[in-house]
């Protein structure tokens, strides 16, 4: 891969963070006296299906990463029609 890839967001709920780490997620404390969480998975060894696979996942279970590629921060649809654009180029 040319840029780092990964998926991460910020949470106070707890089972966001238990369903986000059963999908593969990491998971660490960032605000301790706000219980939050940060979740993170980094794909930047995967290819871009695996990444819009995982977006997909995500979509399913009701949870909302950001994709950041490079210096960009993708969320939502958006995140999910990016990594299928990106996927179809490597195929191609």
């Amino acid at each position: 891969m040319e840029k780092n890839i990964k998926l991460f967001a910020f949470t106070d709920a707890l089972e966001d963070v238990i369903a986000f780490e059963k999908l593969g997620f990491k998971s660490e404390i960032d605000d301790a006296i706000n219980k939050v969480f940060y979740v993170e998975a980094d794909l930047s060894d995967y290819d871009w299906l695996a990444a819009l696979a995982l977006l997909e996942d995500c979509k399913r279970e009701g949870l909302h990463p950001i994709l950041q590629y490079g210096e960009m921060l993708i969320d939502g649809e958006e995140a999910i029609a990016f990594a299928d654009a990106k996927a179809a180029e490597e195929i191609i």
